[in-house]
Protein backbone atom coordinates (compact mmCIF):
# COMPACT_ATOMS: atom_id res chain seq x y z
CA UNK A 1 0.00 0.00 0.00
CA UNK A 2 2.52 2.09 0.69
CA UNK A 3 4.28 1.94 -2.51
CA UNK A 4 1.09 2.39 -4.30
CA UNK A 5 0.53 5.69 -3.20
CA UNK A 6 4.40 6.74 -3.02
CA UNK A 7 4.32 5.83 -7.06
CA UNK A 8 1.03 7.54 -7.10
CA UNK A 9 2.86 10.38 -5.71
CA UNK A 10 5.62 10.61 -8.22
CA UNK A 11 3.33 10.10 -11.19
CA UNK A 12 1.26 13.31 -9.70
CA UNK A 13 4.59 15.72 -9.45
CA UNK A 14 5.83 14.37 -12.97
CA UNK A 15 1.84 15.79 -14.41
CA UNK A 16 2.49 18.45 -12.33
CA UNK A 17 6.02 19.86 -13.52
CA UNK A 18 4.84 19.41 -16.75
CA UNK A 19 1.74 21.66 -17.18
CA UNK A 20 4.27 24.16 -15.51
CA UNK A 21 7.17 23.85 -17.32
CA UNK A 22 7.95 26.17 -19.98
CA UNK A 23 6.87 25.79 -23.88
CA UNK A 24 9.03 23.45 -25.46
CA UNK A 25 11.43 25.08 -28.22
CA UNK A 26 10.31 25.28 -31.63
CA UNK A 27 13.37 23.58 -33.25
CA UNK A 28 13.27 20.39 -31.57
CA UNK A 29 10.79 18.38 -29.09
CA UNK A 30 13.58 17.92 -26.97
CA UNK A 31 14.67 16.12 -23.29
CA UNK A 32 16.48 18.86 -21.33
CA UNK A 33 19.51 18.25 -19.10
CA UNK A 34 21.22 20.28 -16.99
CA UNK A 35 22.91 24.01 -17.61
CA UNK A 36 26.67 23.90 -18.61
CA UNK A 37 28.70 26.68 -18.73
CA UNK A 38 31.87 27.07 -21.34
CA UNK A 39 33.39 30.78 -21.90
CA UNK A 40 30.92 32.05 -20.21
CA UNK A 41 27.72 31.09 -22.33
CA UNK A 42 25.13 29.17 -19.97
CA UNK A 43 23.73 26.55 -22.27
CA UNK A 44 21.57 23.49 -22.19
CA UNK A 45 22.11 20.55 -24.31
CA UNK A 46 18.59 19.28 -26.26
CA UNK A 47 18.35 15.90 -27.78
CA UNK A 48 15.63 14.81 -30.52
CA UNK A 49 14.65 13.96 -33.51
CA UNK A 50 17.35 16.11 -35.56
CA UNK A 51 20.06 15.25 -32.68
CA UNK A 52 21.87 16.83 -30.22
CA UNK A 53 21.94 20.39 -30.16
CA UNK A 54 22.80 23.45 -27.70
CA UNK A 55 20.54 26.04 -26.75
CA UNK A 56 21.79 29.00 -25.01
CA UNK A 57 20.52 30.29 -21.91
CA UNK A 58 22.11 33.63 -21.18
CA UNK A 59 25.76 35.42 -21.40
CA UNK A 60 27.56 36.01 -18.33
CA UNK A 61 30.78 37.38 -19.86
CA UNK A 62 31.96 41.06 -20.28
CA UNK A 63 31.98 41.30 -24.07
CA UNK A 64 29.68 44.31 -25.86
CA UNK A 65 29.98 42.93 -29.12
CA UNK A 66 29.21 39.40 -28.69
CA UNK A 67 30.49 36.33 -31.75
CA UNK A 68 28.24 33.42 -30.69
CA UNK A 69 30.08 30.08 -31.01
CA UNK A 70 29.16 27.67 -33.81
CA UNK A 71 29.33 24.83 -31.38
CA UNK A 72 28.83 24.52 -27.34
CA UNK A 73 29.74 21.03 -25.90
CA UNK A 74 30.72 19.98 -29.28
CA UNK A 75 27.27 20.23 -30.56
CA UNK A 76 25.91 22.73 -32.83
CA UNK A 77 24.22 26.17 -31.48
CA UNK A 78 20.76 26.39 -33.09
CA UNK A 79 18.97 28.30 -30.26
CA UNK A 80 19.61 31.63 -27.97
CA UNK A 81 16.71 31.90 -24.90
CA UNK A 82 18.17 34.60 -22.70
CA UNK A 83 16.72 36.11 -19.95
CA UNK A 84 17.37 39.42 -19.73
CA UNK A 85 20.18 39.70 -17.08
CA UNK A 86 22.52 42.66 -16.35
CA UNK A 87 25.44 40.91 -18.34
CA UNK A 88 23.10 40.20 -21.50
CA UNK A 89 21.74 44.09 -21.71
CA UNK A 90 25.86 45.03 -21.80
CA UNK A 91 25.93 43.59 -25.44
CA UNK A 92 25.89 45.88 -28.22
CA UNK A 93 26.41 43.93 -31.32
CA UNK A 94 26.04 39.91 -31.73
CA UNK A 95 27.78 37.89 -34.45
CA UNK A 96 25.00 34.72 -35.34
CA UNK A 97 26.77 31.64 -36.51
CA UNK A 98 26.30 29.06 -39.34
CA UNK A 99 24.37 27.27 -37.15
CA UNK A 100 21.53 29.19 -36.03
CA UNK A 101 18.01 28.23 -36.52
CA UNK A 102 15.17 31.10 -37.33
CA UNK A 103 12.43 30.87 -34.65
CA UNK A 104 10.42 33.18 -32.80
CA UNK A 105 12.48 32.41 -29.52
CA UNK A 106 15.57 33.96 -31.01
CA UNK A 107 13.77 37.21 -32.35
CA UNK A 108 12.56 37.74 -29.04
CA UNK A 109 15.48 37.15 -26.87
CA UNK A 110 17.30 39.68 -29.26
CA UNK A 111 14.72 41.91 -29.31
CA UNK A 112 14.99 42.17 -25.19
CA UNK A 113 18.71 43.79 -25.72
CA UNK A 114 18.26 47.31 -24.60
CA UNK A 115 21.62 48.49 -25.93
CA UNK A 116 21.78 46.05 -28.97
CA UNK A 117 22.77 48.52 -32.15
CA UNK A 118 23.60 45.76 -34.91
CA UNK A 119 23.16 42.19 -35.80
CA UNK A 120 25.54 40.47 -38.02
CA UNK A 121 24.82 36.69 -39.26
CA UNK A 122 27.30 34.15 -40.85
CA UNK A 123 27.33 34.58 -44.70
CA UNK A 124 26.97 30.41 -44.49
CA UNK A 125 23.89 30.72 -42.22
CA UNK A 126 21.07 28.90 -44.36
CA UNK A 127 18.13 30.24 -42.29
CA UNK A 128 19.03 34.14 -41.50
CA UNK A 129 20.25 37.17 -43.48
CA UNK A 130 21.40 40.48 -41.94
CA UNK A 131 21.13 44.24 -43.77
CA UNK A 132 22.38 47.19 -42.04
CA UNK A 133 22.80 45.59 -38.69
CA UNK A 134 19.04 44.61 -39.07
CA UNK A 135 17.79 40.44 -39.09
CA UNK A 136 16.27 38.85 -41.94
CA UNK A 137 15.31 35.14 -42.44
CA UNK A 138 17.49 34.43 -45.51
CA UNK A 139 15.31 35.00 -48.54
CA UNK A 140 14.47 38.70 -46.73
CA UNK A 141 10.81 37.62 -46.24
CA UNK A 142 10.56 38.21 -42.73
CA UNK A 143 12.23 41.13 -41.07
CA UNK A 144 12.59 39.68 -37.80
CA UNK A 145 14.54 42.26 -35.51
CA UNK A 146 15.13 45.68 -36.05
CA UNK A 147 17.64 46.63 -33.15
CA UNK A 148 16.50 48.34 -30.08
CA UNK A 149 19.44 50.85 -29.93
CA UNK A 150 19.88 51.21 -33.71
CA UNK A 151 20.32 54.90 -34.39
CA UNK A 152 18.50 55.61 -37.48
CA UNK A 153 15.86 58.17 -37.79
CA UNK A 154 13.95 56.48 -40.68
CA UNK A 155 13.82 53.19 -42.09
CA UNK A 156 12.14 51.54 -44.92
CA UNK A 157 11.57 48.00 -45.12
CA UNK A 158 12.85 46.05 -47.91
CA UNK A 159 10.19 45.48 -50.78
CA UNK A 160 11.13 41.83 -50.45
CA UNK A 161 9.53 41.94 -46.74
CA UNK A 162 6.14 39.95 -46.37
CA UNK A 163 6.21 39.74 -42.66
CA UNK A 164 7.49 42.03 -40.18
CA UNK A 165 7.79 41.88 -36.24
CA UNK A 166 8.04 45.95 -35.74
CA UNK A 167 10.01 48.49 -34.47
CA UNK A 168 8.88 48.24 -30.74
CA UNK A 169 10.56 50.02 -27.85
CA UNK A 170 12.99 51.65 -30.85
CA UNK A 171 13.67 55.38 -29.43
CA UNK A 172 15.80 56.96 -32.39
CA UNK A 173 12.80 56.04 -35.42
CA UNK A 174 11.09 58.75 -36.13
CA UNK A 175 9.64 57.90 -39.79
CA UNK A 176 9.04 54.62 -41.32
CA UNK A 177 7.99 53.08 -44.45
CA UNK A 178 6.47 49.41 -44.59
CA UNK A 179 7.56 47.51 -47.49
CA UNK A 180 6.39 47.71 -50.58
CA UNK A 181 5.61 44.09 -51.31
CA UNK A 182 2.34 42.97 -52.79
CA UNK A 183 1.85 39.90 -50.57
CA UNK A 184 2.27 42.43 -47.40
CA UNK A 185 -0.85 42.09 -45.46
CA UNK A 186 0.03 43.91 -42.12
CA UNK A 187 2.11 46.66 -40.77
CA UNK A 188 4.30 46.07 -38.06
CA UNK A 189 4.07 46.36 -33.88
CA UNK A 190 5.25 50.07 -33.66
CA UNK A 191 4.76 50.47 -29.43
CA UNK A 192 6.41 51.97 -26.99
CA UNK A 193 8.96 53.96 -30.37
CA UNK A 194 9.97 57.19 -31.21
CA UNK A 195 8.33 56.88 -34.59
CA UNK A 196 6.36 60.22 -35.46
CA UNK A 197 5.67 59.31 -39.01
CA UNK A 198 4.24 55.99 -40.65
CA UNK A 199 3.93 55.78 -44.72
CA UNK A 200 1.84 52.63 -45.71
CA UNK A 201 2.21 51.75 -49.18
CA UNK A 202 -0.43 51.07 -51.40
CA UNK A 203 -0.08 47.45 -51.12
CA UNK A 204 -0.93 47.25 -47.47
CA UNK A 205 -4.47 46.02 -47.08
CA UNK A 206 -5.21 45.85 -43.46
CA UNK A 207 -3.28 47.82 -40.52
CA UNK A 208 -2.85 44.73 -38.12
CA UNK A 209 -4.19 44.47 -33.98
CA UNK A 210 -2.21 46.60 -32.27
CA UNK A 211 -0.01 48.13 -35.04
CA UNK A 212 0.62 51.08 -32.86
CA UNK A 213 -0.73 50.30 -30.09
CA UNK A 214 1.36 52.67 -27.27
CA UNK A 215 3.08 54.22 -30.12
CA UNK A 216 2.58 57.39 -28.39
CA UNK A 217 4.71 59.97 -30.30
CA UNK A 218 3.08 59.27 -33.42
CA UNK A 219 1.06 62.10 -35.47
CA UNK A 220 1.19 61.99 -39.29
CA UNK A 221 -0.51 58.46 -40.91
CA UNK A 222 0.35 58.54 -44.59
CA UNK A 223 -1.97 56.06 -46.02
CA UNK A 224 -1.73 54.01 -48.46
CA UNK A 225 -5.26 54.09 -49.89
CA UNK A 226 -6.02 50.50 -50.34
CA UNK A 227 -6.58 49.92 -46.43
CA UNK A 228 -10.15 47.93 -46.22
CA UNK A 229 -9.39 47.33 -42.53
CA UNK A 230 -8.13 48.72 -39.09
CA UNK A 231 -7.90 45.96 -36.76
CA UNK A 232 -8.15 45.84 -33.21
CA UNK A 233 -6.44 48.09 -30.95
CA UNK A 234 -4.29 49.63 -34.39
CA UNK A 235 -3.56 52.80 -32.62
CA UNK A 236 -4.74 52.43 -29.08
CA UNK A 237 -3.63 55.03 -26.55
CA UNK A 238 -1.64 57.08 -29.45
CA UNK A 239 -1.77 59.98 -27.71
CA UNK A 240 -0.22 62.47 -29.97
CA UNK A 241 -2.69 61.96 -32.83
CA UNK A 242 -4.77 64.65 -33.14
CA UNK A 243 -6.31 64.58 -37.17
CA UNK A 244 -7.14 61.32 -38.74
CA UNK A 245 -8.61 61.52 -42.54
CA UNK A 246 -9.61 57.62 -43.18
CA UNK A 247 -8.96 56.64 -47.16
CA UNK A 248 -11.92 56.08 -49.13
CA UNK A 249 -11.15 52.89 -49.17
CA UNK A 250 -11.82 51.45 -45.88
CA UNK A 251 -15.19 49.79 -44.69
CA UNK A 252 -14.26 48.33 -41.75
CA UNK A 253 -12.96 49.57 -37.82
CA UNK A 254 -12.66 47.07 -35.68
CA UNK A 255 -12.72 47.22 -31.71
CA UNK A 256 -11.07 50.00 -29.58
CA UNK A 257 -9.03 50.63 -32.61
CA UNK A 258 -9.06 54.73 -31.61
CA UNK A 259 -9.10 54.25 -27.79
CA UNK A 260 -8.07 56.35 -25.31
CA UNK A 261 -6.39 58.78 -28.28
CA UNK A 262 -7.20 61.78 -25.95
CA UNK A 263 -5.89 64.37 -28.16
CA UNK A 264 -7.94 63.39 -31.40
CA UNK A 265 -9.47 66.17 -32.49
CA UNK A 266 -11.02 65.73 -35.81
CA UNK A 267 -11.61 62.49 -37.66
CA UNK A 268 -12.86 61.95 -41.23
CA UNK A 269 -15.19 58.49 -41.78
CA UNK A 270 -14.97 57.26 -45.19
CA UNK A 271 -18.09 57.18 -47.15
CA UNK A 272 -18.01 53.09 -47.45
CA UNK A 273 -17.68 52.66 -44.40
CA UNK A 274 -19.98 49.61 -42.92
CA UNK A 275 -18.42 48.46 -39.06
CA UNK A 276 -17.58 50.56 -36.49
CA UNK A 277 -16.92 47.98 -33.44
CA UNK A 278 -17.15 48.14 -29.86
CA UNK A 279 -15.44 51.44 -27.89
CA UNK A 280 -13.22 52.24 -31.35
CA UNK A 281 -13.37 55.67 -30.16
CA UNK A 282 -14.15 55.20 -26.53
CA UNK A 283 -12.45 58.05 -24.22
CA UNK A 284 -11.09 59.96 -27.09
CA UNK A 285 -12.14 62.92 -25.18
CA UNK A 286 -11.05 66.13 -28.14
CA UNK A 287 -13.65 64.96 -30.53
CA UNK A 288 -15.72 67.56 -31.12
CA UNK A 289 -18.16 66.22 -33.57
CA UNK A 290 -18.32 63.12 -35.96
CA UNK A 291 -20.34 62.59 -38.49
CA UNK A 292 -21.51 58.79 -39.47
CA UNK A 293 -21.61 57.84 -43.24
CA UNK A 294 -24.63 56.77 -43.98
CA UNK A 295 -23.57 53.38 -45.32
CA UNK A 296 -22.42 52.27 -41.78
CA UNK A 297 -24.74 49.43 -40.72
CA UNK A 298 -23.32 48.74 -37.12
CA UNK A 299 -21.69 50.78 -34.29
CA UNK A 300 -20.76 48.57 -31.09
CA UNK A 301 -22.12 49.55 -27.73
CA UNK A 302 -19.52 52.25 -26.50
CA UNK A 303 -17.97 52.91 -29.64
CA UNK A 304 -18.15 56.98 -28.64
CA UNK A 305 -17.89 56.68 -24.94
CA UNK A 306 -17.00 59.61 -22.91
CA UNK A 307 -16.55 61.45 -26.02
CA UNK A 308 -18.20 64.85 -26.34
CA UNK A 309 -18.67 64.15 -29.96
CA UNK A 310 -22.56 65.20 -31.88
CA UNK A 311 -23.20 62.33 -33.60
CA UNK A 312 -25.69 62.23 -36.79
CA UNK A 313 -26.87 58.55 -37.08
CA UNK A 314 -28.17 56.97 -40.57
CA UNK A 315 -31.95 56.23 -40.30
CA UNK A 316 -31.85 53.04 -40.86
CA UNK A 317 -29.98 52.10 -37.52
CA UNK A 318 -31.97 50.81 -34.81
CA UNK A 319 -30.61 52.09 -31.06
CA UNK A 320 -30.31 49.31 -28.88
CA UNK A 321 -29.38 50.13 -24.77
CA UNK A 322 -27.13 48.23 -22.82
CA UNK A 323 -27.00 48.44 -18.93
CA UNK A 324 -23.97 46.92 -16.68
CA UNK A 325 -23.84 46.03 -13.11
CA UNK A 326 -23.36 49.69 -12.13
CA UNK A 327 -25.99 51.04 -13.98
CA UNK A 328 -23.76 52.24 -16.74
CA UNK A 329 -25.89 52.81 -20.29
CA UNK A 330 -24.11 52.43 -23.68
CA UNK A 331 -25.45 51.68 -27.20
CA UNK A 332 -24.96 49.84 -30.02
CA UNK A 333 -26.48 50.60 -33.21
CA UNK A 334 -27.97 47.94 -35.72
CA UNK A 335 -29.04 48.05 -38.96
CA UNK A 336 -33.20 47.68 -39.33
CA UNK A 337 -35.04 47.38 -42.79
CA UNK A 338 -38.09 49.47 -42.58
CA UNK A 339 -41.14 47.21 -44.22
CA UNK A 340 -44.34 48.49 -44.75
CA UNK A 341 -47.21 46.57 -45.96
CA UNK A 342 -50.77 47.80 -46.73
CA UNK A 343 -49.90 51.00 -44.65
CA UNK A 344 -48.95 50.04 -41.78
CA UNK A 345 -44.53 49.91 -41.01
CA UNK A 346 -42.87 47.16 -39.17
CA UNK A 347 -38.88 47.12 -38.65
CA UNK A 348 -37.14 43.96 -39.11
CA UNK A 349 -33.05 42.64 -38.46
CA UNK A 350 -31.43 43.92 -41.70
CA UNK A 351 -29.95 40.25 -41.17
CA UNK A 352 -32.76 38.65 -42.09
CA UNK A 353 -33.49 40.14 -45.47
CA UNK A 354 -33.19 37.17 -48.10
CA UNK A 355 -34.22 38.72 -51.71
CA UNK A 356 -35.04 42.04 -53.01
CA UNK A 357 -36.99 42.15 -55.90
CA UNK A 358 -38.38 45.12 -58.21
CA UNK A 359 -42.26 45.66 -57.70
CA UNK A 360 -42.58 46.89 -61.47
CA UNK A 361 -40.31 45.06 -64.05
CA UNK A 362 -40.39 48.63 -65.99
CA UNK A 363 -41.28 52.36 -65.73
CA UNK A 364 -42.41 54.39 -68.45
CA UNK A 365 -42.49 58.26 -67.50
CA UNK A 366 -42.62 61.27 -69.31
CA UNK A 367 -39.64 64.18 -69.75
CA UNK A 368 -39.25 66.08 -66.77
CA UNK A 369 -41.63 63.85 -64.54
CA UNK A 370 -40.95 61.89 -61.54
CA UNK A 371 -41.55 58.78 -59.69
CA UNK A 372 -40.66 56.29 -56.59
CA UNK A 373 -39.14 52.98 -57.38
CA UNK A 374 -40.90 50.68 -55.02
CA UNK A 375 -38.75 47.60 -53.38
CA UNK A 376 -40.54 44.46 -52.63
CA UNK A 377 -38.46 42.63 -49.60
CA UNK A 378 -38.33 38.69 -48.46
CA UNK A 379 -37.67 38.40 -44.63
CA UNK A 380 -36.02 35.08 -44.26
CA UNK A 381 -37.61 33.73 -47.47
CA UNK A 382 -41.56 35.07 -47.31
CA UNK A 383 -42.68 38.14 -48.55
CA UNK A 384 -43.48 40.75 -46.20
CA UNK A 385 -44.09 44.31 -48.24
CA UNK A 386 -42.22 47.22 -49.92
CA UNK A 387 -38.54 48.22 -48.45
CA UNK A 388 -37.42 51.85 -47.17
CA UNK A 389 -35.65 53.38 -49.22
CA UNK A 390 -32.83 54.38 -46.62
CA UNK A 391 -31.32 50.75 -46.80
CA UNK A 392 -30.52 50.87 -50.57
CA UNK A 393 -28.36 52.50 -52.72
CA UNK A 394 -29.33 53.35 -56.06
CA UNK A 395 -27.43 53.85 -59.69
CA UNK A 396 -28.72 55.20 -63.28
CA UNK A 397 -26.49 53.15 -65.83
CA UNK A 398 -27.40 56.63 -68.18
CA UNK A 399 -27.43 59.80 -66.36
CA UNK A 400 -27.97 61.90 -68.92
CA UNK A 401 -31.72 60.00 -69.20
CA UNK A 402 -32.80 59.38 -65.75
CA UNK A 403 -31.32 60.47 -62.70
CA UNK A 404 -31.88 58.87 -59.60
CA UNK A 405 -32.15 60.16 -56.06
CA UNK A 406 -30.93 58.45 -52.81
CA UNK A 407 -34.92 57.98 -52.05
CA UNK A 408 -35.17 56.39 -55.27
CA UNK A 409 -36.60 58.63 -57.08
CA UNK A 410 -36.32 58.87 -60.47
CA UNK A 411 -36.49 61.68 -63.11
CA UNK A 412 -36.99 61.66 -66.92
CA UNK A 413 -34.29 64.19 -68.44
CA UNK A 414 -34.41 63.19 -72.45
CA UNK A 415 -36.24 60.33 -74.18
CA UNK A 416 -34.75 56.76 -74.39
CA UNK A 417 -33.73 54.25 -71.70
CA UNK A 418 -31.96 53.48 -69.08
CA UNK A 419 -30.90 50.65 -66.28
CA UNK A 420 -31.15 51.47 -62.57
CA UNK A 421 -29.48 49.16 -60.26
CA UNK A 422 -31.26 48.90 -56.16
CA UNK A 423 -28.52 47.52 -54.12
CA UNK A 424 -29.46 46.41 -50.14
CA UNK A 425 -26.46 48.00 -48.34
CA UNK A 426 -26.13 45.54 -45.79
CA UNK A 427 -24.86 42.20 -48.32
CA UNK A 428 -24.72 44.02 -51.75
CA UNK A 429 -28.64 42.38 -52.86
CA UNK A 430 -29.56 44.05 -55.98
CA UNK A 431 -32.14 43.93 -58.67
CA UNK A 432 -32.00 46.06 -62.16
CA UNK A 433 -35.11 47.84 -63.26
CA UNK A 434 -35.66 49.06 -67.21
CA UNK A 435 -36.83 52.94 -67.29
CA UNK A 436 -38.30 54.66 -70.55
CA UNK A 437 -38.41 57.98 -70.81
CA UNK A 438 -41.06 58.87 -73.66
Amino acid sequence: MKRTIIAWGLAFVLVLSTMVSPVASPVSFAEEVKELVENNFHYTIMEGKAGKTARINSYSGPEEKLTVPDTLGGVPVTEILFNGSQNQNKIKEIVLPRSMAASEWLYSSLSYLSKLSSITVAADNPALAAKDGVLFTKDFSVLAVYPKAKTAVSYTEPATVKKSYGFRNNPFLKEITFSSNREYTTTSACGYSSIEKAVIPANVTKISESAFEYCTNLKTIQWGGNEKEIGRRAFFNCTALTDVSLPDSVTKLEADVFLHCKALKTVKLPKGLTFIGNGAFASAVSIKKITIPDSVLYIGYGAFKNCKALISKAPYLKKIAHTYDNGEITYTYRAKAKVTKKGKAKNYAAADITKIKAAKKTINIKKGKKSTLKTNVYIKGKKKGTLDSSILTYKSGKKSVVKVTKKGVIKGIKKGKAIIRVKLRTTGKSYKILVRVK
